[in-house]
Order: C-alpha cells, then sequence, then structure tokens
C-alpha cells in the first residue's frame, strides 16, 4: 500500500474476491494515510528491506505454515 497507487487496491480487492490470501504491506511513512477501505485488514508496516523481508516470511509462515525441510 506503500505510495497510495489504486491499482494495488484494485489487484487486492480482486485477489481477495478470488478468495484468495491477501498480505498487505505499507511503508512506516505511508501508514497513517492508509486509504478507508483497507483500514481494518492487518497490514505490515515496515521501516527497511530487511524488516520487511524479516515480517512478510513471518506473516507467510503464520498463514500458509512453514516449509517442510528437505531431507537428503
Amino acid at each position: 500500500m506503500t505510495g497510495h497507487r489504486n491499482g494495488v487496491y484494485y489487484e487486492a480487492g480482486y485477489a481477495h474476491g478470488l478468495e484468495k490470501e491477501v498480505i498487505l504491506t505499507c511503508r512506516e511513512g505511508d501508514f497513517d494515510d492508509q486509504h478507508f477501505d483497507v483500514a481494518q485488514i492487518a497490514t505490515i508496516r515496515w521501516k527497511d528491506d530487511d524488516d520487511l523481508y524479516k515480517k512478510l516470511v513471518k506473516r507467510i509462515e503464520a498463514t500458509v505454515g512453514k516449509r517442510p525441510k528437505l531431507s537428503r
């Protein structure tokens, strides 16, 4: 949701309508200006690329589970 691009809102809504799991993210500085349509949806707030990566991995694992380790 960073930058509040209209296409992103459309795509997230479309995916949600198809019952896909949608994970919203927004850079810390843009978070307070979130559009009212998504304000009630849990959104990952991030500061930098490393912060986004860590938080996104946690959310994905919490949503779909951890990937099983491959045995050799």
